[in-house]
């Protein structure tokens, strides 16, 4: 099958759809299928620019001008996110994926609901199935399980450093559970976050936003996020979860969003509780596997499309 991923964010760019997209397009070319990828920027020689401005609004203006042209029959396009679609219902196959923001804040551009009654929808957690009040397909996470890390004996947290992610929370519960933390990402809660640090009986490390994230030191990784004053904004469903998973690495999550599809246990009271003893890596990544995988995303999406 052909298939052309639309996308505005793709490797080297840091982000969970980023990821996902190089992922899947990974996972689809071992199967066999042709696969072409579009984002806006230059990201290397194997994925195709797409030119344009003010992409939020007009984003989809761009990806239809430029890849009609390109469609054959029989093509599925498949995009990374709902707006991206919008110009190109009608004219081939469609398929949109639904990662968090897209459906738990309210849109920028109109369109949302005339996307999700007519293209196949691929929201990545029962979560944001519910949200969508249309028929879908939760489409499994594209990830392979990997050499699992060395026990370590801290707490990691993962996260852009807002008050939406959780980590005052995270830290709190390392402290409830004495162990130090390290802290890997920025934002603008960061001098808030080293002040509350400062206050703990554990030692906090924050290393910032870097690629290089100290697996080998995790005891487990907490994300903890909460929503926004109105109720909005939850975790779609935690991808740094799931990489945890991956490595071995058992995950404490707050019953928020889609967190508790993938974390290995879930906090009803993330202000005050203790997780009970953590399962050991095969554990984990037997639990992962249960759920998520290259070839299981793969059938998955071929499942929908109505094609084996």
């Amino acid at each position: 099958m052909r298939f052309h991923l639309v996308t505005l964010e793709f490797a080297p760019d840091i982000g969970g759809i980023a990821t996902w997209c190089g992922s899947l397009a990974g996972a689809l070319r071992e199967t066999g299928h042709d696969v072409s990828v579009y984002c806006r920027g230059d990201h290397g020689g194997e994925v195709t620019r797409l030119y344009g401005r003010s992409w939020n609004r007009f984003g989809h203006l761009w990806v239809a001008a430029q890849l009609r042209p390109r469609l054959r029959e029989g093509d599925v396009v498949l995009t990374a996110t709902w707006p991206l679609a919008l110009g190109l219902l009608g004219h081939c196959r469609v398929a949109t994926a639904y990662h968090g923001t897209d459906l738990t804040r309210p849109p920028i551009i109109s369109g949302r609901e005339q996307v999700a009654a007519t293209a196949i929808n691929l929201p990545v957690s029962a979560f944001l199935g519910g949200l969508l009040g249309a028929p879908h397909t939760v489409l499994p996470y594209p990830i392979r399980t990997l050499k699992p890390a060395p026990r370590g004996d801290k707490l990691l947290v993962v996260a852009r450093l807002t008050a939406q992610k959780g980590v005052d929370r995270a830290l709190k519960l390392a402290e409830r559970m004495g162990r130090a933390a390290i802290v890997v990402g920025d934002g603008p809660e960061r001098a808030a976050l080293q002040a509350l640090a400062a206050t703990l009986s554990v030692p906090v490390h924050f290393l910032g936003a870097t690629l290089t994230i100290p697996w080998d030191e995790a005891y487990a990784l907490a994300l903890l996020s909460r929503t926004y004053p109105d109720g909005s904004g939850a975790e779609g469903l935690g991808l740094v979860l799931l990489e945890a998973a991956a490595r071995g690495i058992p995950s404490i999550g707050a019953r928020c969003g889609g967190i508790p599809e993938a974390a290995t246990v879930v906090l009803d009271n993330p202000d005050e509780e203790i997780p009970r003893a953590l399962p050991d890596a095969a554990a984990v990544q037997a639990s992962l596997v249960a759920r998520h995988s290259p070839e299981r995303c793969v059938q998955t999406l071929l499942n929908a499309l109505g094609s084996d």
